[in-house]
């Protein structure tokens, strides 16, 4: 006989119909963090590759606007989300970008489809 109450609408787990999916984001400041972490909570795996933060930004800064100028909120939208930082405008930025993309089922960006382009990336 099972003894467990059964679950409520507070404590039943929410659904993860996103569990398998694999998301690469280039997304910076808050719209495309915020749909990251509604995508992880989904039950996504996601990792966001960010520019080099500015040689002038304190150590351990994001390459993020957002990570400079409200950490707690940075910190909040990337919870369970791996970072790593990529410069795409060099070559080993450029791979490090094709290896995410190869091992990914979404790309999602905030770039302009002409900045897309000079990356080599199309719809």
């Amino acid at each position: 006989m099972n003894t467990q109450p059964a679950p409520t609408a507070s404590t039943a787990r929410p659904p993860k119909p996103l569990k398998g999916v694999r998301i690469v984001s280039l997304a910076l400041n808050l719209p495309g963090p915020a749909a990251l972490m509604r995508c992880q909570q989904m039950g996504a795996s996601c990792v966001k590759l960010e520019p080099p933060p500015h040689p002038s930004a304190p150590k351990g800064t994001s390459g993020d606007p957002m990570g400079l100028y409200n950490r707690g909120a940075y910190d909040e939208l990337h919870h369970q989300v791996r970072i790593a930082q990529a410069d795409l405008k060099t070559d080993k930025g450029q791979k490090a970008l094709r290896r995410e993309l190869a091992k990914a089922d979404v790309l999602l960006t905030s770039f302009r489809p002409s900045a897309l382009t000079k990356l080599g990336l199309e719809w």
